[in-house]
């Protein structure tokens, strides 16, 4: 634990404020107990009789007792947050070099077996202060250890040397070497230190950097990895589960703290992990809630650089990712445009083939009325019964004919739709028209009633043609749904905003078609717009799906709302948008006056 905690406190900080001034405190620190020791091993040698020289015990003991209340002091200085960090470690490195002068003053001067002392403060002023923190130590050590050795030649020792075997030295030359060597020595640990500093400091702003781009990188990573639809798994070289994204999650319905670390075969059965399997397959996947989805996945291999210090590194080295995609609703999506696809076709085909028929029809049922006068003619004169029979088959003819020529109508009107002629007209008028149609096919909807609450001076925006045939297609349907009951059919109309539009400052008018009949199914809700769906014999089943062309080319919606409770029947609502502003209403409605004019 202690050595753990040393390598935290020795790790480098991004702050070299704070890292500084970590390391001053290790410095003080390192001074204390480098001294203790330092004097503790000289009594012991002394103790044992070794050749060795040391102060008295109480001058030992005050030397010891100054340098630990300094550096206790220096070390709770520092706590404060100190201002001037670089001022205060130079005071500190200093500071050592006057101890270390007084611990190699006290223990022989030139004899000193503490001389190299010396070092550890020009060391510290180096890497920790720069170039002019170990220049400054190393100058300060010179100073302090030539003035020893001058002290020691003019014989100004302490008086306690008398009392050990400690010999003067003779020669000025001798003390001039010493001093030279050790001169050399400060300054060349001084520049050194202080060049291993300068290239530690280069090397942990490039270790900061790389750090701090390293938690970038992963940190966008995992952003990819949580955020992205396609759900990831990786599984190691013993099919263990290792990790796994949110959207797998959402896809499986497995949580990650429920697999990870379990076998992969375990939760997923169906998923065969193959050695170099880089297929895609697609299969019907049980969720865990029991639900059935489609998805697709791709197996891939990960190998990745085997970690020495794991047993088994090779075999997790051997990774393997999967990637799942839930792809029940692309398949469906699909499956509505190769719907769609066909319906076109099919509908420009029929198309083709009505526009065909609408020249063939017409001559027949021309020839047709035409037979039909004769034959009435011929009737009041005589009573022949092959005269009322044919009457019959011609009536027979010409029924069907104009069934044939709505179909074909319908067929036109959905395979080639025209262009939207947009202009103000009066709703009312346009409804009781559809029901004046409505109400003349009596052999085809005998007892329909159809009622209109429109205000009379209402006007309504789009293509009046479009807007009839609308309510044709709906009124029609209602009177085959209400043909076993005696219930009205009631066109209602209502203005104001459509709340399910986006568009919130758009004005819209709403057209319902209410009937009390038989209604709509719920099953097939959702296939009544659907080209050529019927449960009509007699009809292509085209009517709704124009209505719905129509109002899209309108730019509106069109609802099936659900009956009031207790009643029954069937309410189709349509809502078209209106110009926005009442000045646009005047001006379509003056551009139709001049039209009409001319």
């Amino acid at each position: 634990m202690a050595i753990n905690k040393l390598i935290r406190e020795l790790t480098p900080l991004q702050d070299s404020s704070e890292q500084l001034r970590r390391h001053l405190i290790w410095m003080i620190m390192t001074r204390v107990i480098l001294f203790a020791l330092l004097i503790t091993v000289t009594a012991v040698l002394q103790h044992l009789g070794r050749n060795v020289i040391l102060p008295p015990n109480a001058v030992t003991m005050a030397f010891l007792s100054v340098v630990f209340i300094y550096s206790i002091g220096s070390a709770g200085l520092l706590q404060t947050k100190t201002s001037h960090l670089s001022r205060f470690g130079l005071i500190q490195v200093l500071s050592d070099t006057v101890f270390s002068a007084l611990l190699v003053l006290g223990t022989g001067c030139s004899q000193s077996i503490f001389r190299p002392i010396f070092i550890f403060p020009v060391l510290a002023g180096g890497l920790n202060l720069n170039r002019i923190g170990g220049l400054l130590a190393a100058t300060a050590s010179s100073l302090l250890y030539g003035a020893i050795l001058l002290c020691e030649y003019f014989e100004y020792i302490p008086p306690f040397y008398s009392h050990t075997n400690y010999i003067p030295p003779d020669y000025f030359l001798d003390v001039v070497n010493i001093f030279s060597v050790y001169v050399v020595v400060f300054f060349a640990i001084g520049l050194l230190s202080s060049i291993v500093a300068a290239r530690l400091r280069k090397t942990e702003e490039a270790l900061t950097r790389t750090s701090v781009q390293f938690d970038r990188l992963n940190l966008l990573y995992k952003q990819i990895f949580d955020d992205i639809n396609t759900g990831i798994i990786t599984v190691d070289g013993r099919n263990l589960v290792t990790s796994c994204n949110i959207a797998f999650e959402k896809i499986t319905g497995f949580s990650a703290e429920k697999i990870i670390g379990l076998p992969f075969d375990g939760f997923f059965p169906p998923i065969i992990l193959r050695e170099n399997d880089e297929s895609k397959q697609a299969l019907d996947f049980t969720k865990q809630d029991g639900s059935t989805t489609r998805v697709r996945f791709t197996l891939a291999q990960l190998n990745l650089p085997a970690d020495p210090e794991m047993q088994g590194g090779g075999e997790d080295a051997r990774c393997k990712v999967i990637t799942l995609q839930d792809i029940s609703v692309l398949e469906k999506m699909e499956q509505q445009v190769r719907e769609s696809e066909k319906m076109a076709t099919i509908g420009e085909l029929s198309g083709a083939v009505a526009h065909d028929f609408r020249n063939p029809l017409a001559a027949i049922s021309g020839s047709a009325q035409i037979l039909n006068v004769h034959t009435k003619e011929r009737l009041k004169n005589s009573d022949d019964p092959i005269i009322s029979t044919n009457r019959h088959l011609i009536e027979i003819i010409l029924r069907e004919s104009d069934r044939m020529e709505k179909t074909i109508n319908d067929f036109l009107h959905y395979s080639h739709p025209k262009e939207l002629e947009p202009e103000w007209f009066n709703l009312k008028r346009v409804v009781l028209d559809a029901v004046r149609q409505i109400q003349g096919k009596k052999s085809r909807y005998p007892g329909c009633v159809i009622t209109a609450d429109i205000p009379e001076h209402l006007d309504c925006w789009g293509d009046q043609r479009q807007i009839q045939i609308i309510l044709i297609h709906l009124l029609e349907n209602s009177c085959f749904g209400s043909k076993d009951t005696a219930e009205p059919i009631l066109v209602q109309v209502t203005e104001g905003q459509d709340q399910r539009q986006d568009q919130e400052e758009q004005p819209f008018l709403c057209i319902a078609v209410i009937d009390q009949g038989i209604g709509i199914a719920d099953t097939i809700r959702e296939k009544v717009f659907t080209p050529f769906f019927s449960t009509r014999e007699d009809s292509a089943g085209l009517g709704l799906a124009i209505v719905q062309q129509f109002v899209e080319q309108h730019k509106g919606t069109i609802h099936l709302l659900e009956p009031e409770q207790g009643r029954q029947g069937c309410t189709v609502e349509i809502c078209l948008p209106l110009p926005a502003t009442p000045d646009e209403k005047e001006k379509e409605k003056g551009k139709k006056r001049g039209k009409e004019k001319d």
